[in-house]
């Protein structure tokens, strides 16, 4: 929609273009003219052009004295730029010949002034309104305003009484407030385009816009996305200052003395409004970021006058501001008439449109959503993990972080100064010195201050040892360790949402042939975000960027060095504000920044949070203070602990001398202290902590409450021991299946909270106030109840602290099954198998025995591309229902792969055999369970599952360490087996040998304990292979068990019917190595004949007399379970019992 010329208001703001389409548009064009200009007028190019003439002399003779005066004069320069000085002339007859020599051949001297006139007649061109007859379609997602004000004169003579300039940028910015109110897009960007004392307007309602605090004129302002400035008076030059080159500006386009004193007034030349608008734009040009392009007139007119000739390049130098970002350009134009053209074509107008079309590109791009391929490449580029930065206090303590605010230093990077604009913000201090709050506080503090700018913050977290990881896989420190690409991903990720050039760069990478097409491996990004992204320039839409980076404390000086070095230089090559803190590092040297040493700086913090929480009243309490002050050494952790410990010991009535005896002996380091906190616990409880620190320390993710609790209850009790007896492989003895009601009575039975509330006050007590909860960071939930928070340490240090060494040997000091030549490596990895079992002793729960099991041993029906998008939605909610039912299940299926390949041993030698074993117990039942739960069974899918971005076990399925290729075997085998076990008959536990050395049937693998369970009350008399180890229940167990009459039937040829028997019958077993209450026994083989019930006294069930059996030799064949076990040696060979 287009405005008629008519309806053009002279007076105020006037919508000259719309676009007609529906979408909302782009931008906010708004003209404003010079003083003494017309809305109309001074943008349209007349059919008559303006024909330059000889005025008289407009220059005050103190000015012409003071260019007489100075004897060097400058030659003139074409130039972006138009520098005036480039050589000094000491003749003023020389220096005449010299601009007349560098005037354009339009005003060449040899040119006679009818001639000019003549050739100027013959170019008339039509009238062009370029505002509404070119802009439109230049940019026609844009609208278009103009603005206009009354400057009246009489005579050539201006008149008194009437708005300066600076009165009328107050009307601007209310008109301009005003009117994008009323059309609710007040946050539409705004590119301003003014021309001659225009541009002194503009400046000013800038300046009064950053005044106001909030609303519709603090908008103006944070919506200024560019300005454009025509001829525009910005500083002082050589030969004259500021004031004549406004007063020279305004007499041109108001067609008066340039002396006049009214003029003066009304241009505002003398007044300090012009210079604090100079300076408050440059500051604010700075601060918003918002872009700026300047024109300068290049044609001086040949006025007989050297004077007015001076004037013309006065004012042409004038409205240069010197900055490179503005890309000075010029107009082939008198002053009067650069902002006229005449047609689309003209070179003024090409330049012009060139700019503001680039400008508005800019918004269309902040508004840009991604496409189908751009998403793909987006999430090929995310990895999801949990940050574990995210437990430190999300605010801080009321008064403190101050101090920031006051440095130069901070002022500095804050409003980019020039010596300092391109340089990061480096917050470096010990650990728990307050580093991430005061992150978290500066990045609260701008984001109120220019989030309603359009301005970006990015947050993101560097974790790593080094980079050699990444490049040389398996050369990483700790089998925990956190990926040291994920700060380069995220800061990628977040900046491909704004940077256009990054996205289309990324797209070129992502459509690359690759191993993978799904994902962007680490060194892949590492390698572009090093060597392609920040080694060229970088321009963003976004006004201002703000990136805080917040490093770990135990990240290596080589990694953070590397890291440092790299974002110095992407701060150098683009407009970003960066922020970083990290740990302190006395013999690194700065790179291009800021730096700021914390934990010198926060004293008065320290001193004031114990000053007002210490609950001492005694008379020397200030000694006190002032103690703990000194001894915290900046360590804000360090200073809240002790408050905490003397308040509690304060509260129970210790004496002030006690306290300080107490201060005296408290440790000065973070890890002293720590290590002094768990001394206090005595030696059961230091084995109760254990076992909750090895699951929050070593744990995949952080585990919610109500997951930690069931783990703690299947968590061995002495896994040294277990350890010492069985080697690597007490991971995989997970014995009889128990139920979770069971629980309670069978394991860790001191343990004797019930509800989430009791176990957190457990949890407390045993961590002495290391561990927390902390709300679901994946999913935040207001009032989350306390058994989904999730536990984790109170700051990064608790981890260091545990992680270099120094933690667990604390609180295994008083076990003597502990050596104490163990390194922390090899802790780790007994941490890891005893996690390991309770995962798998977990999912061999009789609780699950509904799921993955079916007739003819198949396995849980998955989804199939036959199936409906409603069917595998369905089969995909049962799932996560049942996963989401059962406590620490979720958990135990996620993570079953990471805690297997965690320990060293297993993940370069991983016992394939016992791994096949331990999963097909029971007839697969693992297998059977944890596939079902996971969703297929296809073993390249189970493991591109876990070796995905963002999962747990990505790191230890590399190639390098060789574990992949071979769990992918076992897991072939096991699915073989378990197709193989569909076309099958009916499970029947027994086969009886006809004769030893006669070949016989193999027998189906079974176990003692699943025809036991299958099989209730039957009496089965036949041949049994042994595994290597059976447990029998103890004589005492069995007095513990309640009878109950169930059905029994007889076995064949017995020609007995159904009868009732006591069900503790139990069976009676004869081979090597079976266990009975942790101790193995030996018994020679023999056949049974009879079985009693221990409490009826009676026969309950006969069979033969068989002779005793003969060893196999060597030629018979094996049944499935030997092939699974091994060959028995000889004299043991089979097993005759009764259920």
């Amino acid at each position: 929609m287009k405005a008629k010329e008519d309806s053009i208001k002279s007076v105020g703001l006037t919508l000259l273009y719309e676009p007609n389409e529906p979408a909302d548009p782009v931008v906010d064009i708004v003209l404003v003219h010079g003083i003494g200009g017309h809305p109309i007028r001074s943008w349209k190019c007349a059919s008559q052009p303006q024909i330059p003439t000889t005025p008289n002399s407009t220059i005050h003779f103190s000015t012409r004295r003071r260019l007489r005066k100075n004897p060097p004069i400058a030659t003139l320069r074409r130039s972006n730029s138009e520098p005036l000085l480039v050589s000094e002339y000491h003749s003023t007859n020389k220096s005449r010949s010299i601009l007349r020599k560098n005037s354009l051949k339009l005003s060449s001297s040899r040119l006679k002034l009818p001639e000019l006139v003549e050739t100027l007649e013959n170019r008339a061109k039509p009238e062009v309104y370029w505002p509404l007859d070119l802009l439109p379609a230049t940019c026609p997602a844009a609208r278009v305003y103009t603005w206009g004000y009354h400057t009246l004169a009489v005579d050539k003579k201006p008149l008194r009484l009437q708005n300066d300039i600076f009165a009328h940028a107050e009307e601007l910015l209310v008109d301009l407030a005003a009117a994008r109110t009323s059309l609710g897009h007040g946050a539409r960007p705004i590119l301003f385009v003014a021309h001659s004392t225009g541009g002194v307007l503009v400046k000013e309602a800038l300046r009064l816009s950053e005044l106001e605090r909030d609303g519709p004129l603090k908008e103006v302002l944070l919506s200024t996305s560019g300005v454009v400035f025509l001829g525009c008076p910005h500083r002082a030059t050589e030969h004259s200052t500021l004031a004549d080159a406004i007063k020279s500006m305004a007499a041109i386009t108001f067609r008066v003395d340039s002396q006049d004193l009214v003029l003066d007034h009304l241009s505002g030349a003398s007044s300090a409004e012009a210079e604090l608008g100079r300076q408050a734009f440059v500051r604010m040009w700075n601060d918003y970021n918002f872009k700026v392009k300047t024109f300068q007139e290049s044609i001086v007119p040949s006025y007989r006058f050297l004077e007015l000739r001076a004037e013309a390049t006065v004012r042409r130098l004038a409205s240069f501001i010197g900055d490179p970002r503005e890309c000075a350009e010029t107009i082939s134009a008198l002053h009067s008439d650069m902002c006229k053209f005449s047609s689309a074509d003209d070179p003024g107008y090409r330049a012009l449109a060139s700019s503001l079309v680039r400008l508005a590109s800019n918004e269309e791009d902040r508004r840009h959503r991604l496409n189908t391929k751009e998403t793909e490449c987006l999430a090929a580029l995310v990895r999801p993990h949990y940050t574990l930065s995210e437990t430190h206090p999300a605010t801080s303590y009321p008064g403190t972080c101050l101090w920031l605010y006051d440095l130069q230093e901070f002022r500095a990077w804050h409003h980019r100064s020039d010596r300092n604009k391109n340089k990061i913000l480096w917050i470096k201090g010990e650990s728990g010195c307050g580093k991430t709050i005061l992150l978290r506080s500066l990045r609260r503090r701008l984001e109120r201050q220019w989030g309603p700018a359009g301005s970006s913050f990015i947050w993101t977290t560097a974790e790593g040892y080094d980079t050699n990881s990444i490049f040389f896989p398996g050369t990483s420190r700790q089998q925990h360790e956190v990926n040291p690409a994920n700060v380069y991903r995220s800061l990628l990720a977040q900046l491909f949402l704004q940077d256009p050039n990054l996205r289309r760069a990324l797209l070129r990478l992502y459509n690359q042939p690759r191993d993978d097409p799904q994902t962007l491996d680490d060194a892949l990004v590492v390698s572009f975000f090093a060597d392609d992204y920040i080694d060229q320039k970088i321009e963003t839409p976004t006004r201002r960027t703000f990136i805080f980076v917040d490093i770990a404390d135990d990240a290596s000086p080589a990694y953070v060095e590397e890291l440092i070095f790299r974002l110095s230089q992407l701060a150098q090559n683009s407009d970003f504000s960066i922020c970083v803190a990290s740990a302190y590092y006395p013999s690194m040297e700065d790179v291009e920044a800021i730096s700021i040493v914390m934990h010198l700086r926060n004293a008065d913090d320290i001193l004031r949070y114990i000053n007002l929480n210490l609950v001492a009243e005694w008379e020397e309490r200030n000694r006190t203070v002032m103690r703990i002050g000194q001894k915290a050494s900046g360590v804000f952790l360090w200073a809240e602990i002790v408050v905490n410990i003397l308040n509690a010991a304060i509260s129970e009535g210790a004496s002030q001398d006690l306290i300080e005896y107490t201060l005296e002996e408290v440790p000065g380091d973070l890890h002293g202290l720590y290590e002094w906190m768990l001394a206090t616990l005595n030696e059961q409880e230091k084995a109760e902590s254990l076992m909750l620190f090895q699951w929050v320390i070593l744990a995949a993710e952080p585990m919610r409450l109500n997951d930690l609790f069931i783990a703690i209850r299947l968590t061995e009790t002495a896994p040294f021991n277990s350890y010492d007896q069985f080697g690597p492989f007490m991971a995989l003895r997970v014995g009889l299946p128990l139920s979770i009601r069971d629980l309670r009575q069978l394991r860790n039975s001191e343990i004797t909270s019930d509800t989430p509330y009791q176990f957190h006050r457990w949890l407390r007590a045993r961590s002495i106030g290391l561990l927390e909860l902390k709300s679901d960071n994946r999913q935040p939930v207001v009032n989350e109840p306390l058994g989904l928070q999730r536990v984790q340490p109170i700051h990064s240090s608790v981890r260091t602290f545990f992680l270099a060494g120094r933690g667990f040997p604390c609180l295994v000091e008083d076990c003597p099954a502990v050596s104490l030549s163990l390194s922390t490596d090899e802790f780790i990895d007994i941490s890891h198998y005893t996690l390991l079992r309770a995962c798998l002793v977990f999912l061999n729960m009789r609780d699950f025995e509904h799921i993955g099991h079916h007739r003819g041993g198949s396995t849980t029906p998955l989804t199939s591309p036959h199936e409906t998008r409603f069917q595998q939605q369905a089969v995909f909610d049962q799932r996560n229902l049942v996963m989401s039912s059962y406590p620490f299940l979720q958990y135990a299926v996620d993570n079953l792969l990471f805690h297997m390949l965690s320990p060293r041993f297993f993940r370069y030698f991983l016992p394939q055999h016992e791994v096949l074993l331990a999963l097909s117990h029971n007839r697969a039942r693992l297998w059977r369970r944890w596939t079902s739960l996971l969703g297929t069974t296809d073993p390249a899918t189970i493991l591109a599952k876990h070796a995905a971005g963002g999962a747990a076990a990505t790191a230890l399925l590399s190639p390098v360490f060789g574990a992949r290729y071979r769990l992918e075997r076992v897991f072939r085998k096991l699915q073989a087996r378990m197709t193989a076990s569909t076309n099958e008959t009916p499970f029947s536990p027994i086969t009886p040998i006809a004769s030893p050395r006669t070949p016989r049937t193999p027998a189906k693998a079974t176990s003692l304990e699943e025809t036991m369970y299958q099989h209730p009350g039957a009496v089965v008399t036949g041949v049994y292979t042994l595994p290597p180890i059976i447990k029998i229940p103890s004589p005492e167990q069995q007095r513990k068990r309640k009878p109950s009459l169930i059905p029994v039937r007889s076995p064949p040829g017995s020609g007995g019917g159904n009868k009732k028997r006591d069900s503790r019958s139990w069976v009676i077993t004869v081979g090597r190595d079976m266990e009975s209450e942790g101790s193995p026994v030996k018994a020679p083989v023999k056949a049974v004949s009879q079985v009693r019930s221990p409490t009826a006294g009676k026969k309950v069930a006969k069979s033969p007399l068989a002779s005793p059996l003969s060893p196999l030799g060597p030629e018979t064949p094996l049944s499935p379970w030997e092939m699974q076990y091994g060959r028995l040696p000889a004299g043991v060979v089979s097993l005759g019992f009764a259920v």
